[in-house]
């Protein structure tokens, strides 16, 4: 979803990305993965989905999945918990 907003009267697009992490588990040699950045939280959450199925991980495996919405890139993100989508 894109937002337009009106800065005198000029328009500046904001765009949202959804970053998809694989977080493993350390002590089990479980890698962690980021999955990809994606422009829509259903395609993030396919491609989490997706994933999970090819990689045959189910809710007992040594693995978590995160999906962080950011509206800038090239930018240190101090808070993650802020940018965090609650599943």
């Amino acid at each position: 979803m894109n937002l337009v907003l009106a800065v005198d009267q000029a328009e500046v697009i904001v765009y949202m990305y959804y970053v998809v992490l694989d977080l493993g588990c350390a002590e089990c040699g479980e890698s962690s993965n980021v999955l990809g950045i994606f422009t829509s939280l259903d395609k993030a959450k396919k491609a989490r989905d997706e994933y999970k199925e090819v990689n045959k991980l189910d809710e007992y495996s040594d693995h978590e999945f995160f999906i962080y919405k950011i509206d800038t890139l090239d930018k240190v993100h101090q808070n993650s918990f802020e940018h965090l989508i609650g599943e």
